[in-house]
């Protein structure tokens, strides 16, 4: 029995020196996986990545893109024309958006479309920007507001209405 107690002491201290020790080894282990699924004889690859695919993203990448306005310089109230060039893309759509916010769709036609807007009167004068998107690809182009001109009152007019009167 004198024997026992100090053995047993002594297990007892490593095992508990050697506890943290086991658990970082049985953290480490091997997980349980997942059983495989078995697949329907007539399924299909989950991902093929077609010719057309291919072509398409070929094409995007190949694709410029420039944006004019004319006149550059714009009266507010008054109307502007954007024209766009899509140089490797012979059809497809493009998003016109006014410096207002509002979006657009053009039809490309040869790689080419215009878009005729109009400056609301109440525009501040100063520098503007319209933005074209084509596929993955956006462009700017700048033009400058002026202040619209200014209305003349027409007194001969008022005049005359007054003669009348008389």
């Amino acid at each position: 029995m004198r024997f026992a107690k100090p053995f047993t002491v002594t297990i007892a201290s490593a095992a508990l020196i050697a506890l943290p020790f086991a658990g970082s080894a049985l953290a480490d282990g091997a997980r349980p996986q997942p059983a495989p699924t078995a697949k329907a004889p007539h399924s299909a690859p989950a991902k093929q990545v077609r010719k057309d695919d291919k072509h398409k993203d070929a094409q995007r990448k190949a694709i410029s893109l420039k944006v004019a306005v004319d006149p550059s310089r714009v009266r507010a109230g008054s109307s502007y024309e954007v024209t766009i060039y899509a140089k490797g893309i012979s059809s497809g759509t493009a998003l016109v958006t006014s410096p207002e916010g509002k979006t657009y769709k053009v039809s490309l036609s040869g790689g080419r479309a215009t878009k005729e807007l109009t400056v609301p009167s109440k525009a501040r004068a100063g520098s503007k920007t319209v933005s074209v998107k084509v596929a993955n690809k956006t462009a700017t182009a700048s033009f400058t507001v002026v202040a619209p001109k200014k209305q003349v009152r027409d007194d001969r007019r008022d005049d005359r209405r007054d003669d009348r009167r008389k």
